[in-house]
């Protein structure tokens, strides 16, 4: 059986959480017995690094010059590559112009495409006019492109119950299923260190992560000598961002860390009392369950994946102010921080472990077998 996995980037070439749950499902399927898995991205590894893969990797495209402000200039070569690689079933996540390329060839061919929603982003457009730009064209154009195909994706498959709502009342379309995000678990908590408490943030740095609010939790913390405050992500070149970039290093009580592995990412984790979230919205953070696994309360200002409150195992406070607050108050007590732990841990182990990667992978090549091979 012959699977096509779509993505921008490979993990090894451009890390991020779309790329990292798409890299996990690559696994399960070449796993697979009888499952031959081609890797089709603009950004990829090296030879080297390739040839160290289980799978095969197809660069589709370049980001080049122009190329770079918008994935519909690689149409027509990723086009050409289902073409000659004839899919039995073809898997993409994120709404861009892949997804359209993706939809018609499965269309015409006969096969089942699974769009995965990677953000509550794919299910609308406001993230757009976060920052207007000279880009703003571009991402207008895929992102309408992204919306027709997912329209006539064959399965569409959702991270939340939330966001299968909102694709039926937006599209008329049900959810194939919801899948919730997936990684490896550790199989118990960490003890925490001893000395001042880590209060930890990971993400890239761009608009809608909302770096800057985490930077002013910080200095509001800087007469607190038992909190210490660590930023994780790639940084950027962005003008907007100079000033921010420039005023972190003089943040007595901050630490900036830069991009990190996933096992880096993790260690810390391990080591941190407290998880923030900043974001003006997102899908299902990784992150997130990172931290539930290893015993870090999560605290976001706006983000609150399926009830994550209501159950106990974080916080979603609803302004700066109220995050500082939480804060300063679970700050003050071990036993309430325990208790918060372990049931986000145990939470964790419940819905967000491989099994969730080999029931997808499960219904990929369920559908696929109901399609003869052309």
């Amino acid at each position: 059986m012959r699977v096509c996995v779509v993505a921008e980037n490979h993990p090894l070439a451009l890390m991020g959480g779309a790329e990292y749950q798409t890299g996990l499902l690559t696994e399960e399927l070449c796993a697979r017995p009888g499952v031959q898995v081609t890797y089709l991205a603009r950004r990829v590894p090296g030879p080297k690094d390739a040839a160290l893969l289980p799978y095969a990797v197809q660069c589709i495209g370049s980001d080049a010059g122009i190329r770079r402000r918008a994935a519909f200039f690689d149409a027509l070569n990723l086009q050409r590559a289902l073409t000659q690689l004839r899919p039995d079933v073809i898997y993409q996540q994120a709404k861009q112009s892949y997804t359209a390329v993706c939809a018609r060839y499965a269309m015409r061919s006969g096969v089942p495409f699974f769009f995965h929603v990677a953000s509550d982003a794919d299910l609308g457009h406001r993230w757009i006019s976060l920052h207007l730009s000279f880009n703003t064209p571009f991402d207008i154009a895929e992102s309408l492109s992204g919306d027709w195909g997912i329209r006539h994706a064959s399965h569409i498959i959702v991270q939340t119950d939330r966001q299968a709502q909102t694709l039926q009342s937006k599209t008329g379309r049900v959810a194939a299923a919801v899948v919730r995000n997936f990684q490896p678990l550790p199989s118990s908590l960490p003890t925490k260190p001893a000395g001042p408490l880590q209060i930890l943030w990971v993400a890239n740095l761009k608009d809608v992560k909302r770096p800057e609010l985490f930077v002013d939790l910080a200095e509001s913390f800087s007469d607190r000598d038992d909190l210490h405050f660590v930023m994780v992500g790639r940084p950027t070149a962005l003008r907007r961002f100079a000033a921010l970039m420039q005023r972190i290093p003089k943040i007595a009580n901050l630490t900036y860390l830069g991009e990190q592995p996933i096992d880096r990412v993790n260690e810390l984790m391990a080591t941190a009392a407290f998880h923030v979230n900043t974001s003006s919205f997102e899908g299902f953070p990784n992150t997130f369950i990172q931290a539930w696994a290893r015993g870090a309360v999560v605290m976001s200002i706006a983000v609150d994946p399926d009830g994550m409150a209501a159950r106990g195992i974080g916080y979603c406070a609803g302004s700066p102010y109220g995050l500082h607050s939480r804060l300063d108050e679970l700050s003050r007590s071990t036993a309430t921080r325990q208790a918060i732990a372990e049931r986000a841990f145990a939470h964790a182990q419940s819905h967000h472990s491989l099994a969730a990667r080999a029931h997808l992978a499960d219904l990929m090549l369920a559908a696929a077998s109901g399609h003869p091979s052309r």
